[in-house]
């Protein structure tokens, strides 16, 4: 049964450690015994009422041990560590205990101690308000005032904990009371209980905030001056701390003229920044950067140890002694002592003082670069950062006037063994305002010999370029033309976008017209078009700046090539490398060519032409920076080009006012040019679609409908034409235009009916061109020959040629041959067994002796030598009698390359 009011259970105390691990009250206690209470209260599997009988036997037994010193201490600190387990033991032992504080002395500090654990100990406010309620003013103050010094430093240790809970304690002691105590222990003999009285009142005055009164602060100000010269370093220290704080909270006060009493708490912390102390040269600093409205004849005093001016600090606003005041000169070169200050950990603490200061006075900030440049030398990594993060600061609120001068030495910094210096150096980069065309072309090198050297650091470095183009549009438009004359005079082989100068220059051409939304004038636009390219490395660079698919349809849309943004988004993936980016930018020159169609439909011809020409353009430059499988899309879309632009130009030339005639200028020319193209593109590759088939053959169709109006049956093999048709149908490709061409045909008119309503019905199939298709082709090389290293032959003889062959994605059963020929002469040609070649269809080699028969007789003379496959299908039937030739068209799958020959007799 539990006793009635009692917070522990009613359990009779007995000498059986059995049931109870202390011995009755009344018995003889042990260190054993506290040890094995301590235990039991500490075992979380001990049971709630073991735990409650065991605190109560120990509460019992306080009074009893109140003569020993030891056991008290013991068991209060048993009594102290039961709380943090068991919070609800906290009231019936905070009352308790508090009880023997009137007794002697030395169990008061024991009393105490046991005190602060709890209340530091405790996992909720329980134990801590608890103990703050049992703290009256009274015993508050006869504690503070005992003579015994372990008792006024425990109970300002409980003070001081208790003022840095304030706000969630029951606030059993006023303000007043608490201030005054605190006050009290700042001039004790003890300078540790200084030092602590003065920790007291920085958290009072910390956790009050702005509801603190401004004469506690001024008052807490004059005993913070007072302490600045005591001999305890640690005491100053708190000090100069202090009275930082205090300048802090003047500030806020309302209605009075605070600047004389800045300017005074300024020099009197100016006069600690040469404190033998490290400690308070570091709160000095820490303190001073805290300080706002001093006037500027103040600051700029604190940059020169030159006294400035005679002006004196007025009167103070504390008094140091009677015949000491602080005058303004005391700041003499406060900050210049700082920067050059033995220990990096002032040094560092001061740079980060003077760029608050930079930031509230412009004219504080001119001078103050000075000493924040003369760092960028400093031996330790951490000084060169703060000076930089100080740097970045004023550039960031456009205080920072940058000096030719300083340059040199902050550009070094790209060049720091530390990549974190070299990043905060490029970021200052990003926002300064450079005064000169020079400065700014250094700097550009500076960040391109950077990016050779660290090229793992390429993103940072593009986006420091980006940022100097769009802050400095007049330099980077002078820039670009100097670029663009350099491509102009360069070969675009030679050009490597790869190469970090190139790279590193478009990135800041670009940037001006790209942060204006609009191009800017007279910016070349051949820039944009290389830009293309490293599309998928400056948007990385540029990552949460600007948008990468803006960032694509900006580029294509200034190289005359426009699509949708929501086209773009679906087809350019964020994380893609550069070869995907390469990819998707094929594909949308794809679509493109599709708007051209619909240009061509219209007789808007002059439009279509400038869209295939950008389309043609793209894909030259990016030729030079694709893969091997990226390549193929690009010859395929390269021929597909030249095909739509003969047929644009075909179609806006004819006669429109007659649907039944076709009129136009060297039609036969024209008509020549498509029917090759059709061949060479439709014998170059394989591996496509059956989509990309059928337009094809489709295309074909329509360059035979053209033939059909210009010159009727005669000029066309209608038996070839039929086949086309007959093989779309087989493959189920039999579109409305294919449909209305079978028609036609099956008239067997002499002529197309309505040309125009034909060719309405061409509709342009977006050609999946990223699957995998192969390109036939072949390279041709004769070693040793050029036009100064002739091959010597005698003139009516035949020639021997040794050539080199490679042939790529050929088949056995192509016919292919080696097509030479001299001047305007008819060609010679030489089949090629393509079973003599070794190596796989993928790539075959050879290396052959080839005659050639018929050597003119002059000195010297030069062959065309090419690689050609008979084009023998269905589609083109034999029709041509060449002897000891191809018996069908035949079209190129080598470059045309020159041997060059001279007679023995001119050697």
């Amino acid at each position: 049964m539990e006793r009635e009011g009692s917070l522990v259970p009613a359990v009779t105390p007995t000498c059986n450690p059995s049931n109870n691990p202390l011995p009755h009250p009344h018995c003889p206690l042990h260190l054993s015994s506290l040890s094995t209470a301590l235990s039991v209260v500490l075992n979380p599997s001990t049971s709630i009422v073991t735990v409650h009988s065991t605190v109560e036997s120990l509460l019992l037994s306080l009074p009893r041990l109140s003569t020993n010193p030891l056991s008290l201490s013991l068991a209060l600190s048993v009594l102290s560590q039961s709380v943090s387990p068991h919070p609800s033991l906290s009231q019936s032992i905070v009352s308790t205990i508090r009880s023997l504080i009137n007794g002697h002395d030395r169990n008061s500090s024991a009393v105490l101690s046991a005190l602060l654990s709890i209340a530091r100990s405790s996992l909720n406010k329980d134990g801590f308000s608890t103990v703050d309620s049992v703290l009256d003013e009274n015993l508050v103050l006869s504690l503070a005032s005992s003579r015994v010094y372990r008792v006024r430093s425990r109970i300002l240790n409980l003070l001081v904990f208790i003022v840095g809970r304030w706000k969630c304690s029951s606030n059993n002691l006023t303000d007043e009371v608490m201030v005054r105590v605190l006050l009290g222990f700042i001039g004790d003999i003890y300078p540790v209980l200084r030092r602590e009285a003065i920790d007291g009142l920085f958290e009072f005055l910390t956790v009050a905030g702005a509801g603190v009164d401004f004469c506690v602060a001024e008052c807490c100000l004059d005993h913070a001056v007072g302490l600045m010269r005591d001999d305890d370093e640690l005491v100053r220290s708190a000090a100069v701390r202090m009275v930082g704080l205090c300048g802090k909270i003047l500030v806020e006060e309302k209605g009075v003229d605070k600047s004389e009493k800045m300017d005074t708490i300024f020099t009197q912390i100016c006069c600690m920044a040469r404190d033998m102390s490290v400690k308070v040269r570091i709160e000095a600093f820490e303190a001073l950067g805290k300080l706002k409205l001093v006037s500027d004849s103040v600051l700029m005093q604190s940059l020169s140890k030159k006294i400035l001016g005679a002006k004196n600090g007025g009167k103070s606003l504390v008094k140091l002694d009677k015949e000491s005041k602080p005058s303004y000169a005391c700041a003499a070169g406060a900050y210049v002592h700082g920067i050059e200050d033995e220990f990096y950990e002032v040094r560092k603490v001061a740079c980060r003082s003077l760029g608050i200061h930079a930031l509230l006075s412009i004219k504080f900030a001119d001078d103050a670069i000075n000493l924040l440049m003369d760092l960028m030398n400093d031996d330790v990594e951490g000084v060169r950062v703060e000076a930089l993060d100080s740097l970045f600061h004023m550039a960031a609120h456009e205080c920072l006037n940058v000096h030719e001068k300083h340059m040199h030495m902050f550009l070094g910094l790209l060049t720091d063994m530390s990549a974190l210096v070299r990043h905060k150096a490029r970021k200052t980069l990003r926002l300064m305002k450079l005064p000169k065309r020079g400065i700014f072309k250094s700097t550009v090198n500076e960040l391109i010999a950077n990016l050779e050297r660290h090229p793992e650091e390429e993103e940072d470095i593009f986006f420091a370029l980006f940022s100097l183009g769009k802050n400095h549009q007049r330099f980077s438009l002078s820039l670009a033309k100097d670029l663009a004359k350099q491509i102009e005079q360069t070969s675009k082989v030679d050009l490597a976008l790869d190469k970090p100068s190139m790279a590193a220059t478009l990135v800041v051409c670009i940037a001006s017209p790209l942060s204006e939304n609009e191009i800017t004038p007279d910016t070349p636009v051949v820039l944009f078009s290389y830009a293309v390219a490293l599309l998928g490395r400056i948007s990385r660079a540029l990552q949460g700046t600007v948008d990468r698919d803006f960032l694509l349809t900006f580029l294509l849309y200034h190289t005359n090539i426009k699509w949708k943004s929501q086209d773009l988004m679906a087809e350019v993936d964020s994380n893609g490398t550069n070869e995907e980016v390469m990819l998707s930018i094929i594909k949308l020159i794809s679509k493109s060519i599709g708007n051209a169609w619909s240009l061509i439909k219209r007789s808007n011809g002059n439009d279509a032409e400038r869209i295939l020409r950008s389309c043609s353009k793209e894909l030259e430059i990016i030729s030079f920076d694709t893969s091997q499988s990226a390549s193929t899309t690009v010859d395929f879309l390269s021929k597909y080009i030249q095909i739509v632009q003969l047929i644009s130009e075909i179609w806006c030339k004819s006669d429109l006012r007659s649907s039944t005639t076709f009129q136009i200028r060297n039609h036969h020319v024209l008509l020549e040019k498509l029917d090759s193209s059709l061949r060479s593109i439709l014998y170059s590759f394989t591996g496509w679609t059956k989509e990309v088939e059928c337009h094809i053959l489709e295309l074909n169709l329509l360059s035979d409908a053209f033939t059909l109006s210009l010159a009727g049956t005669n000029s066309c093999n209608l038996k070839n034409l039929c086949a086309k048709i007959s093989h779309l149908e087989a493959i189920s490709c039999l579109s409305d235009f294919t449909k209305e061409v079978k028609r036609s045909i099956d008239k067997r008119s002499s002529g197309i009916v309505d040309l125009h309503g034909l060719f309405e019905l061409f509709e342009f199939q977006e050609l999946d061109v990223l699957k995998e298709m192969k390109s036939i082709k072949a390279e041709l090389k004769v070693a040793g020959n050029d036009s100064e290293n002739p091959l010597a032959f005698i003139p009516g003889l035949p020639i021997g040629i040794r050539f080199c062959i490679t042939l790529h994605n050929t088949s056995s059963t192509d016919r292919l041959w080696l097509r030479m020929s001299v001047g305007g002469g008819p060609p010679q040609y030489m089949s090629l067994d393509v079973c003599n070649f070794e190596g796989s269809e993928k790539m075959r080699k050879c290396t052959s002796v080839i005659p050639f028969y018929e050597s003119p007789n002059v000195f010297s003379f030069e062959i065309r030598v090419c690689v050609v496959i008979e084009c023998s299908s269905e589609y083109y039937e034999i029709f041509k009698e060449r002897e000891g030739g191809p018996k069908c068209d035949v079209t190129e799958l080598s470059i045309e390359s020159f041997v060059y020959f001279s007679s023995v007799k001119n050697r």
